[in-house]
């Protein structure tokens, strides 16, 4: 029977061999880069062969070194896929959803009530980040992402499409420079949010400017990390954001934003819900999917 070599060689194998650098497997690991290359080192002489090419600044697999890697990938992801889906029955009733803090602020949490109301029997944990959490490896029920495409070997579906549009606080309608046309914003501020900043289809102020045929050439500006500060300096009367129909669908239905004037366009991004391979199907994540999509179709 063959001896299985030390699992801690493998870990640092696998990591290094995902990453193709050994620097990065130690900061994933938070051990040394010198630590992994004696774990590497000593796992090649247990095994008599070598698993890396070590070239200048760089270093690839060699084909021992491809087939142990891509074995022990699909063996970690499994164990962990176990592991999490272990703790998730630990925690019974409980869901954990991974979002952005944006839209869990502005969409999700104000909603949450009415979850609860028609599934007592559950609750949810909302974890708000702008990481991109792998539900294969992590704890997490369900991802609500935003964006162009999701990774391959997820499950995925489409939960919003937003459309884009200005939006401003009431009080900018009948100030001293009122804002009654597009060619007015060249008297308001600007408030920009810098999520996919360098994205060429990122729905922005240039690409609205273009379908309004206007100009916002010298318009002063803000700019914020995330969509949700931009809109909360909108209803603080600080200047114009341009706002996702999602983000901002509760502020216009309460009055504390205005859509001034269009034209509106359809966002190239989409939120969608992301699980791991199967997590859509589970009873429970099926309960509170269910429930997103219709609060995403009462929205509008």
């Amino acid at each position: 029977m063959f001896k299985l070599p030390s699992l801690s060689g493998l870990r640092a194998f696998e990591a290094a061999a995902r990453h193709l650098s050994f620097t990065r497997a130690a900061q994933e690991l938070y051990v040394t880069q010198g630590a992994i290359s004696h774990q590497i080192r000593a796992l090649e002489e247990e095994l008599g062969y070598p698993l890396f090419n070590r070239l200048p600044r760089r270093v690839t697999l060699t084909e021992e070194g491809q087939i142990l890697g891509q074995a022990l990938t699909g063996a970690f992801e499994d164990i962990v896929g176990a592991l999490a889906e272990i703790g998730r029955l630990q925690q019974q009733g409980w869901l954990t959803v991974s979002a952005s803090p944006s839209f869990a602020v502005k969409w999700l949490v104000p909603r949450l009530d009415d979850f609860r109301a028609h599934h007592p029997e559950m609750d949810v944990r909302i974890a708000a980040t702008d990481r991109l959490v792998d539900p294969r490896r992590e704890p997490v029920d369900l991802c609500i992402r935003y964006g162009a495409a999701v990774s391959t070997g997820l499950d995925a579906e489409v939960l919003i499409t937003d459309r884009v549009f200005p939006v401003c606080s009431p009080a900018l309608l009948h100030g001293a420079r009122p804002l009654q046309t597009p060619a007015d914003l060249r008297h308001h501020r600007l408030l920009h949010d810098e999520m996919f900043l360098e994205h060429p289809d990122r729905p922005g102020w240039r690409r609205w400017a273009a379908l309004a045929g206007v100009s916002l050439e010298g318009a002063l500006s803000a700019r914020f990390s995330h969509a949700s500060m931009a809109l909360e300096a909108a209803v603080a009367g600080q200047g114009v954001a341009l706002g996702r129909s999602s983000l901002v669908a509760l502020d216009l239905a309460e009055g504390r934003l205005v859509q001034p004037f269009g034209p509106a366009f359809a966002s190239s991004f989409s939120y969608r819900l992301v699980a791991a391979p199967g997590g859509l199907q589970r009873p429970r994540v099926k309960r509170l999917v269910a429930w997103l999509k219709t609060q995403a179709e009462d929205a509008g």
